[in-house]
């Protein structure tokens, strides 16, 4: 009876114990997809890179703000194909990821670059907390605008070098990015107009990463100025994913200005990414602060 209790008890605790099965040799368990891909972030953040995991059987890699998006769907049927390979399989995704990161854009031609390129509107005291100098435009209330290559499998800020090696300039650069955004924007996402209170509220918050940076293209300013039929706007963007604009008068006349900014500054201050504390008007086609 003790024999045949201790039978028991391994073919229950098997899977969890290691009693007498196919692993009693100390082999290891062969991964499911889904832990596959906790093995490899396991391992990203163990090489010191920040990682997330991706639709699918795909993972993010990071540095900074530098994204690299890794397939590992060829490399978990390596794995299937041969488990004991497992380590081997997972290092070279790592050093993949580390390659890419390192690379940036490496050598890719401005023609081929163009199409990706978007503006990325930053507070400055983000950018002194980043280890390189990106190319970068100063933007009114202490802000910059800094140029990304953004395609489906990775995103990287664009350097000065990268300028140079393109035989551009960032003026250049600058006009091409507003007009990617603003293309994209009009192709992909309607203003939205909705009333809050005595405001009608117009903007974009689509949490794509741009919708605070749609404050500085003028194409997209002129739609809302139409919306509120030729009147001044006034703009606000106090984190990365809301950008909203209302008609001066009526702050004006409701005398709510003081409220609007200690709204606008409060979200600013509790944001995971804030932008800008600031209210903003436009003046010969330029933004600028709200005096």
């Amino acid at each position: 009876m003790i024999l045949r209790a201790t039978v028991l008890a391994c073919a229950v605790l098997a899977a969890a114990a290691g009693c007498a099965d196919d692993n009693a040799g100390g082999s290891e368990p062969e991964l499911v997809p889904s832990a596959f891909k906790e093995v490899v972030l396991a391992e990203l953040k163990q090489a010191d890179l920040e990682s997330e995991p991706g639709y699918d059987m795909n993972v993010r890699a990071f540095k900074g703000l530098d994204r690299v998006e890794l397939a590992i769907g060829d490399a978990f049927a390596e794995y299937e194909a041969d488990p004991d390979r497992r380590d081997e399989i997972v290092a070279g995704l790592v050093a993949e990821a580390k390659r890419r990161l390192d690379e940036g854009i490496g050598e890719v031609p401005y023609e081929e670059a163009k199409g990706d390129l978007m503006p990325l509107l930053q507070p400055a005291f983000a950018l002194r907390g980043w280890d390189f100098e990106p190319a970068s435009t100063d933007a009114p209330g202490n802000m910059s605008v800094v140029y990304v290559v953004d395609t489906d499998d990775s995103f990287t800020v664009v350097r000065p070098e990268d300028v140079e090696r393109w035989g551009a300039s960032v003026e250049e650069v600058h006009e091409v990015a507003l007009d990617n955004l603003e293309r994209q924007t009009d192709d992909e996402e309607p203003l939205l107009c909705e009333p809050s209170g005595n405001w009608e509220l117009c903007g974009w918050s689509t949490s794509d990463g741009y919708d605070a940076t749609r404050m500085i293209v003028p194409g997209l300013r002129r739609q809302i100025v139409q919306e509120y039929d030729g009147a001044e706007a006034v703009y606000a963007a106090p984190m990365d994913d809301v950008y909203v604009a209302l008609p001066r008068q009526a702050i004006e006349r409701g005398n709510s200005e003081e409220l609007l900014r200690t709204k606008v500054a409060r979200d600013f201050q509790t944001a995971d990414n804030p932008v800008s504390p600031e209210l903003f008007v436009e003046r010969d086609g330029e933004l600028v602060l709200l005096k």
